[in-house]
């Protein structure tokens, strides 16, 4: 059953109004009409079974038929992805395969090392294909919620923010040697921690200032292992590596 996510305002008095993208998706790419059935996900991940009443050309509506509570489980422990951006379409990987493995919260970043730079307009435009992306990966996925992708930033803003909400902060960098990521999460109380950040730098990776500002906010250097991984790789390993610790695989 095709899966659609809406604000929670969109239902009301047991009808589910559906606008937009999604309206034209469901209407002229799937061709559903009045009595096809519709899994609905709300902004705070419950799920509905709807049938459809009726089409405009802009919107649907569809009667709701059965709540079925809270959508498929979120981690328990959610997962942070700050991501150094990289060049090209990279992101569009990383924000993709991130969020079917259960990313959280994405926060693009712009680091020393960052290639690709952009001015105000362009960079809201990135972000909303960005989270066009999660949408259709949580969709596919068959997530509860659909991981947010916030404005790009700096690090140290990044940094603030994170270590201010009392996240444990880890470090991917090729240069450190004595603290991998599985014996790092072993010795962490992750039951007192709101969740888990994992900060990865773009292709020339942080810089050594970057690796001590981080440090000053709390962070956690580990390395991933012998081999040094691409941007877009490093971000997808250490994220399943620890949803495999927490317990998310298997």
């Amino acid at each position: 059953m095709r899966r659609f996510f809406v604000a929670s305002d969109a239902i009301a008095d047991g009808v589910v109004r559906i606008s937009g993208r999604d309206a034209r998706h469901i209407m002229r790419v799937l061709r559903m009409g009045p009595g096809d059935r519709l899994s609905i996900v709300d902004g705070s991940g419950r799920e509905y079974i709807a049938r459809i009443l009726r089409t405009a050309e802009t919107s649907v509506a569809a009667a709701i038929e059965e709540e079925r509570g809270s959508g498929p489980a979120e981690p328990h422990v959610p997962l942070t992805l700050a991501q150094g951006i990289p060049k090209f379409d990279k992101m569009d990987f990383i924000v993709q395969k991130c969020t079917e493995i259960g990313v959280s919260r994405f926060l693009p970043v712009l680091t020393e090392r960052s290639v690709a730079r952009t001015n105000a307009d362009s960079a809201d435009r990135r972000v909303l294909r960005w989270q066009r992306i999660a949408t259709e990966a949580a969709k596919q996925s068959g997530r509860g919620v659909v991981p947010p992708v916030e404005g790009i930033r700096g690090l140290e803003s990044v940094l603030g923010e994170l270590a201010s909400q009392g996240m444990l902060l880890v470090m991917p960098w090729e240069l450190e040697q004595d603290r991998n990521l599985r014996g790092m999460l072993a010795d962490a109380d992750l039951e007192e921690v709101p969740g888990i950040a994992v900060i990865i730098g773009p292709e020339g990776g942080f810089s050594h200032c970057e690796v001590e500002l981080a440090k000053s906010y709390g962070a956690l250097t580990v390395t991933l292992g012998r081999r040094i991984l691409r941007t877009e790789t490093a971000g997808l390993a250490a994220a399943t590596v620890i949803m495999y610790e927490l317990g998310e695989f298997g």
